[in-house]
């Protein structure tokens, strides 16, 4: 087993009895699903971990089905809807317009609107336009870069 943690990544302990080591992306910490985790890993120890690093008190299965939940909706973001044919939203998403000139539609899931960046470009939204969005939905004024390196 290496003992390397990658640059921005943490290494966490998970299993009830058993514990298996997971190295995970530091950006997860921001989740509000992993923040449920890390609430229940304070109650059960504190800030003493028998393992020498963060444990989580849950289920392998659980974990692991958490993680994929957070890569998926990272990845939604990243899909870009750009042709007006695709008009679909999944349920548990919104469509928002982001962009300074040219405006591209991305689907994020709702969750994302509790995460900091997320709010931090909501206010600017906002600032610029009040409730009145010319896209006809959610328009964030940033650049595609800016928006995907928020989360």
């Amino acid at each position: 087993m290496t003992t390397d943690v990658p640059k921005g990544h943490l290494v966490v302990y998970v299993g009830e009895s058993q514990r298996k080591r997971f190295v995970i992306p530091v950006s997860f910490l921001n989740h509000s699903s992993f923040q449920d985790l890390l609430s229940q890993a304070e109650e059960e120890f504190g800030f003493d971990h028998p393992m020498g690093g963060l444990t989580i008190p849950c289920r392998e299965d659980i974990f692991i089905d958490l993680i994929s939940q957070i890569v998926n909706a990272m990845n939604t973001l990243r899909r870009p809807i750009f042709s007006p044919e695709s008009m679909i939203v999944p349920k548990g998403h919104f469509a928002v317009y982001v962009g300074e000139t040219k405006k591209k539609r991305f689907v994020v899931p709702i969750s994302y609107l509790k995460h900091p960046s997320f709010q931090n470009l909501l206010c600017q939204a906002e600032e610029e336009f009040g409730f009145d969005h010319l896209a006809g939905g959610l328009t964030i004024p940033c650049s595609e870069e800016v928006f995907m390196g928020s989360f």
